[in-house]
């Protein structure tokens, strides 16, 4: 295991690009990537890989495998083999073969039933691909020269000004990282997203800690912003595919996804991309709680999903109950038993929890945010915050302040 997280990290060093390790299960073992890719990008990658697991299975553990995606996104693939048994596979990418144009992203668009407000999205991220062209063949060779052949530390044989030579261990600060700390980390990780999956919040935020222990801002460097928020786009996307696994619906899975991705693309800080971090964990850990858990009537679940989606417009118990197809007096009643609380209350918590959430940003006002969070009045919007958290919205912000400096 050691061997394999070496290689893949010289690998991501050597040609700057994407590496991620998966068993003959396609479970990943390890992933070394910036993980700023929109969710369908993900999801074609995924279908991929099974098609591609199928060649190398046949396959010699001196070949490896070319695929582009509907994407346009290609990737190399090398097989694992233990004892002369296919265990999984390295897959180096994703990267491009063809400079990008507008042509080129229109056809990704076309090809792939997309809304054409995707032209700049998809630019922006196919700019953070490496160009690879036709040395891909040239990489594919020697990806397989180090797959199948151990690895070995390399010295280098150097000398200074005066002319003294002298030997020098190779010591790439990441891919030669203790294998210990490594096995560490993806425990944490494994924990994380099983408390994830069943939901339960307190300790995934506990596992958080450990597993975002370390610092990888070398990954993008002189521009650790940028690096923060590929890690947190990572973390996006594993808690989707955990609370998933712990039973919520696809369709609310996605938008949720979305809704952060958004939000780490949009932050300015590291402060703001800690708090997205928390805000991900709550929000995931409560949709597997609402939707898989306890268990809820089929028209709670259905108004849960669709308050939790739309509480920042202008909603109320009858417009719910009209989108959901369910009457509004069977709606209240069936809501008010199993949630002990009124769909109107559930909306208004929903609103002042994220304006909690942006108050701990700190880049809008108390106006603004009540107006962002779905209230039409400032002084209906501060009323409901107290009566929900017991402070005014000012008071908690001047708190927040506060606490932040006693941290300092």
């Amino acid at each position: 295991m050691e061997q394999l997280i070496s290689k893949c990290w010289q690998m991501n060093k050597a040609f700057q690009i994407g590496v991620q390790a998966i068993d003959d299960k396609l479970k990943t073992i390890i992933h070394i990537a910036d993980d700023n890719e929109p969710l369908m990008v993900i999801e074609a990658r995924k279908r991929m890989l099974v098609e591609v697991q199928k060649e190398l299975v046949q396959a010699t553990k001196d070949s490896f495998c070319y695929q582009t995606d509907p994407f346009q996104q290609s990737y190399l693939a090398v097989p694992i083999h233990e004892d002369e048994q296919y265990r999984g596979m390295v897959v180096v990418g994703p990267f491009l073969n063809e400079p990008i144009t507008d042509h080129m992203i229109w056809n990704v668009i076309k090809d792939n039933n997309l809304e054409n407000n995707w032209l700049k999205p998809l630019e922006t991220y196919y700019k953070s691909l490496p160009l690879l062209a036709q040395s891909y063949l040239a990489i594919g060779d020697l990806l397989v020269n180090i797959m199948i052949n151990p690895h070995v530390k390399a010295q280098i044989l150097a000398s200074n000004k005066s002319g003294e030579h002298y030997r020098l261990d190779v010591e790439p600060e990441d891919y030669d990282q203790n294998g210990f700390e490594i096995i560490q980390r993806y425990e944490a990780e494994k924990k994380l997203l099983h408390f994830i999956e069943i939901g339960d919040k307190e300790n995934a935020k506990k596992a958080m800690l450990d597993h975002h222990a370390g610092d990888f801002l070398y990954r993008v460097p002189g521009n650790p912003l940028r690096a923060r928020k590929n890690i947190t786009f990572s973390g996006n996307t594993m808690y989707r595919i955990a609370a998933g696994n712990g039973g919520v619906e696809p369709q609310y899975l996605h938008a949720i996804s979305e809704k952060f991705a958004l939000k780490i693309e949009s932050a300015v800080t590291m402060s703001e991309l800690n708090t997205i971090d928390v805000s991900m964990i709550d929000e995931y850990c409560e949709g597997v709680k609402n939707f898989a858990i306890k268990g809820y009537s089929p028209v709670v679940k259905k108004a849960l999903m669709y308050i939790n989606l739309h509480f920042y417009e202008s909603i109320n118990l009858q417009s719910v109950a009209d989108e959901i197809g369910f009457n509004r007096t069977y709606l209240a009643k069936k809501f008010k038993t199993e949630m002990n609380l009124s769909v109107i209350d559930y909306i208004q918590r929903k609103r002042i929890d994220e304006a909690k959430f942006l108050i701990k940003l700190g880049r809008l006002s108390i106006t603004e945010i009540g107006l962002q969070v779905g209230f039409t009045s400032y002084n209906y919007f501060c009323k409901v915050f107290k009566e929900i958290t017991g402070m005014t919205a000012t008071e908690y912000k001047q708190n927040r302040q506060l606490e932040k400096e006693a941290h300092a």
